[in-house]
């Protein structure tokens, strides 16, 4: 099994209207999505924006998950990943890849793709702009019946130690503009190596505390509110908190969520519209598992 990723580029043109990316590659004569092969122990979110990146010279902002395309290449099935991506900055500038690239309006760049049109639909199907909140669950800290002290201080243990260092290349890709956490060390620690890595600072929000009655409806209230500020936030919260939240949100959304997940350093692609609106919600695993005895 070949396993690849990539991306639907998108950008607004002059006036407002979105186009799309799409690459020419010389080796197939064909016109597609950018995308290619993972590396080893990549994730494929974070292989999908590199690749978006190589092939097109543009940075990208990785939004929500599309779709799944599969195929088979010289006998060999293979299967691509597809997530929308928000074009940021950068220049075109040829490669061994790619020779050509057109922006064009989604129906003409339909028209012109050999392949990857269920792609395209999928991102037609739901708003565009939208704005992406990262709900994360802390990383592994240790059983608390052997914790001593007050389990506000409880700090995360060797493997949650490796779990946060593990988000980083994870949640980098979708450029979150702001950290927030619970006030828990191991919810801070969880997110410090992120807020190091981007040069931000982590800001305590007491309103993602499970305990003393923490409340999912005021924490979805808080969510929709960073999301209509229209910039990505990562949040760092706990297990008892997250699933209730993300229910609270789906009441109101056409995103289905029949059983929310959330285990230790997981975290939630929430995508919102500008009206704070759940429209997308992708969940992403722990990239290092806990150790078992």
């Amino acid at each position: 099994m070949i396993l690849a990723a990539g991306g639907l580029l998108w950008r607004h043109a002059p006036g407002g209207a979105v186009e799309v990316a799409v690459v020419h590659r010389p080796r197939y004569d064909d016109w597609s999505l950018p995308k290619g092969k993972l590396a080893a122990g990549e994730a494929q979110v974070v292989g999908a924006a590199r690749e978006v990146r190589e092939e097109t010279g543009y940075t990208p902002q990785v939004q929500r998950w599309l779709a799944a395309t599969a195929y088979r290449v010289d006998g060999e099935p293979k299967h691509v990943d597809y997530w929308s991506m928000h074009c940021t900055d950068g220049d075109f500038v040829a490669n061994d890849e790619v020779d050509r690239i057109q922006w064009l309006p989604a129906q003409q760049a339909g028209a012109l793709l050999t392949r990857d049109r269920a792609v395209l639909d999928s991102f037609r199907t739901r708003p565009v702009d939208t704005t992406t909140i990262l709900l994360i669950r802390h990383a592994r800290a240790g059983n608390k019946r052997d914790w001593q002290g007050d389990d506000a201080l409880r700090p995360l243990d060797e493997t949650g130690m490796r779990q946060a260092a593990s988000l980083v290349d994870v949640l980098t890709v979708f450029r979150p503009a702001r950290i927030l956490s619970a006030d828990r060390a191991r919810c801070i620690q969880t997110v410090q190596p992120l807020a190091a890595g981007l040069g931000l600072g982590v800001e305590i929000d007491s309103v993602l505390n499970e305990a003393e009655g923490g409340d999912p409806r005021e924490a979805a209230d808080r969510l929709r509110s960073l999301a209509v500020g229209g910039q990505p936030v990562a949040v760092c919260s706990q297990g008892g908190l997250i699933p209730e939240t993300l229910t609270v949100l789906a009441r109101e959304s056409p995103v289905l969520l029949s059983s929310p997940r959330a285990s230790k350093a997981s975290a939630w692609a929430l995508s919102f519209d500008r009206d704070g609106q759940l429209v997308g919600a992708d969940y992403y695993p722990p990239v290092v598992a806990p150790e078992t005895s």
